[in-house]
């Protein structure tokens, strides 16, 4: 039954009701208990009262029962307005139950699929294709004729399946399915043109397959060692830009390079422009490998050989043999000899010009040298050597010069008179020497003592040999490499530099850097096997960044790494006190240095090299410093006549105060 036509028959049942007319009130409640009777509950109670109300009931024997007895017109008033409430709560019910809430409830449906689609559409716009998928499908669920969730569910689906293919298809890339990789990205790209990177994976793909076959070809060659035909494959590869086997290409291009480079180096007859393409070679070679240090020096040394090549065209002979004079000490064999082959030839310019000036005598030392170098054909060199000699004015016999009788020396005999001087500091090889300001010694205040800190004893050292044993220290044994320290021009940063001398001086790698930490680092020492080098130095590494007092550092040749530098490794550490002066001793296991600590006298101190073990040698009352370890004395040459211009040594300077 329709709640409106409930409502109005329960109106008409109040109606007769007040007016009295209990059997149609009992009427249309019969009708709506038949039409109702799901409400039984609720229209019985009043069907019944309305019926003893209109007498249908049996009545007692006195007319009236006693139930219509209780039927007075208050009670009457109360159970319409029941009835009347009760009215209103079931047609309210009923209108919430049958409208409101089924508006309601279509209300919220409408807002989830709302919801949802956003959600969708910002999933499908963020690529995240599975969630989009889930949402979409949830709408359908709710409202299937959904166009736009259909559109959307499709487009996620497609998504992914195009996400599936593409990552099995670098899988198999990565498998070396090359075939199947490439069939699977030329199916995305049929289904989606411009998928991600599909077409430059294709053609990166479709380039390996040629750079593969470069790359066979260009390792037979180099396998066979034809680098001349394995540079331009691995060029080509490697500037493909495709990354195939980067690795292995460029090792075997700079291999070739160099192999091609130092072959072709080793042969004479050359022309210009063939050296000009050794050097191109070893540029190439230092393209990939830039700190490549003999690639650096022979690509040097050939463009040496060409500037001296000109400098030969241009007749300035002297010039050309001061630089194939270096090439040929420093690299005999380079161009097949060549360079000899110029310098003999230079020497003879030169020498031709010096007969033309009327220089006989430099002429023929040029022509003697000429001759002496290990050509081939020295025959032209010879034979200017006899004419310039007969050209030269022949030399007189000198006059006998008489036997000069020594004259007696005035203060022999004082001299002999004299007590013994101290020994000179060559006498006490192994032991340590030192400067001391106690009395009663040399006039240098030099002082010896034995390893151990006995037999300390004064010398003299007429010779110089205690400088140049400092000295010579710094230079390796073989004297091509010296050590030395060299300012900034703040003072604030001063570094520990190598010399070479087996290469000319001009050339990088002469000079090199060993070990510059921003701090003042000084009195340099080798070991006596030259594989460390024991140092003084100021590095701020104490408490809150500061250092009071100089330390003892060492560092080895062995840890210098691909730009040649290393950390040193400190060996001492006190908080104001000072340390100097380390040297090493004969066998390399110790150093000696001075020291100012526990008495604030400086003394002559000992460590392992390690820094081990440190113990006071000299330990007296007096002030001693600047220990040197007394070894074989060897000569040091004077590179500096040959061209070669070391730094000037000053053995003051840097070295710090006693």
């Amino acid at each position: 039954m329709a709640v409106h036509s409930t409502d109005l028959d329960f109106q008409e049942a109040a109606r007769h009701v007040q007016e009295g007319s209990w059997k149609d009130a009992s009427k249309i409640l019969e009708r709506m208990l038949a039409e109702n009777p799901d409400h039984r509950a609720a229209i019985m109670p009043l069907l019944e009262d309305v019926r003893m109300k209109a007498g249908i009931r049996t009545r007692g024997t006195g007319g009236r029962t006693a139930f219509s007895l209780l039927l007075t017109r208050k009670r009457i008033s109360y159970a319409l307005i029941i009835l009347l409430v009760l009215v209103l709560a079931f047609g309210g019910w009923g209108v919430y139950t049958r409208l409101v809430m089924p508006a309601q409830q279509q209300q919220q449906e409408r807002s989830l699929i709302e919801s949802l689609i956003a959600q969708g559409r910002v999933a499908l716009g963020g690529a995240n294709y599975v969630v989009a998928a889930e949402l979409f499908e949830q709408v359908l669920d709710r409202k299937p004729d959904s166009t736009e969730a259909e559109k959307g569910y499709k487009e996620s689906q497609r998504q992914i399946e195009l996400a599936t293919a593409y990552d099995e298809a670098l899988q198999l890339l990565e498998q070396g399915e090359i075939d199947a990789a490439l069939e699977g990205l030329r199916a995305i790209q049929t289904a989606s043109p411009g998928y991600k990177d599909v077409a430059k994976q294709i053609d990166q793909i479709q380039n390996q397959g040629r750079l593969g076959g470069l790359f066979v070809q260009a390792e037979n060659h180099f396998q066979a060692q034809r680098w001349e035909k394995a540079i331009p494959l691995f060029a080509e590869i490697r500037q493909s830009n495709q990354g195939f086997k980067s690795a292995e290409v460029e090792d075997h291009l700079y291999e070739s390079y160099v192999n091609l480079a130092s072959y072709r180096a080793g042969l004479s007859g050359q022309s210009a422009a063939e050296v000009d393409e050794i050097a191109q070679l070893y540029k190439l070679a230092l393209s990939l490998r830039p700190k490549d240090r003999d690639s650096r020096l022979r690509t040097q040394m050939i463009n040496q050989f060409s500037e001296a090549g000109i400098l030969m065209e241009l007749g300035r002979f002297s010039d050309a043999i001061f630089m194939l004079d270096e090439l040929y000490k420093a690299a005999p064999d380079l161009l097949g000899g060549d360079p000899i082959e110029h310098l003999y030839t230079s020497r003879l310019g030169y020498g031709r010009q010096l007969e033309d000036s009327g220089d006989y005598w430099s002429a023929l030392a040029q022509y003697t040298a000429a001759q002496d170098l290990p050509v081939k054909d020295a025959s032209e060199a010879r034979l200017r050597v006899r004419a310039t000699s007969l050209a030269l004015t022949p030399t007189p016999t000198p006059t006998p010069v008489p036997t000069a009788t020594p004259t007696p020396d005035p203060f022999k005999s004082y001299l002999a008179g004299l007590p013994p001087a101290p020994s000179p500091i060559e006498n006490y090889p192994g032991w340590i020497a030192f400067k001391s300001d106690r009395p009663n010694g040399s006039r240098d205040n030099l002082w010896v003592m034995s390893p151990d800190g006995s037999q300390q004893l004064p010398v003299n050292d007429p010779e110089q040999r205690y400088d140049f044993l400092k000295y010579q220290a710094r230079w390796t044994n073989d004297n091509m490499r010296r050590i030395w320290v060299e300012s900034d021009g703040t003072d604030v940063s001063i570094a520990i530099y190598m010399w070479r001398y087996d290469i000319p001086v001009h050339w990088l790698d002469a000079r090199v850097e060993l070990l510059n930490n921003s701090a003042i680092n000084y009195q340099p020492a080798l070991s006596p096997d030259n594989n460390a080098i024991v140092f003084t130095s100021q590095r701020n590494d104490g408490p809150l960044g500061t250092n009071y007092g100089d330390e003892i550092f060492v560092l080895y040749f062995s840890e210098f790494n691909a730009d040649g530098y290393v950390t040193a490794h400190r060996l001492t550490k006190n908080d104001w006190e000072w340390d100097k002066h380390p040297t090493f001793s004969p066998d390399g296991r110790s150093i000696a240095f001075w020291s100012n600590r526990d008495t604030g006298r400086a003394q002559i101190w000992q460590m392992n090299a390690d820094g081990s073990n440190q113990r006071n040698l000299s330990n007296n009352e007096w002030n001693d410093w600047d220990p040197v370890y007394i070894v074989p004395f060897r000569e040091i040459p004077e590179l500096e006549r040959d061209g070669q211009m070391a730094p000037v040594f000053d053995p003051n300077k840097f070295e710090g105060n006693k």
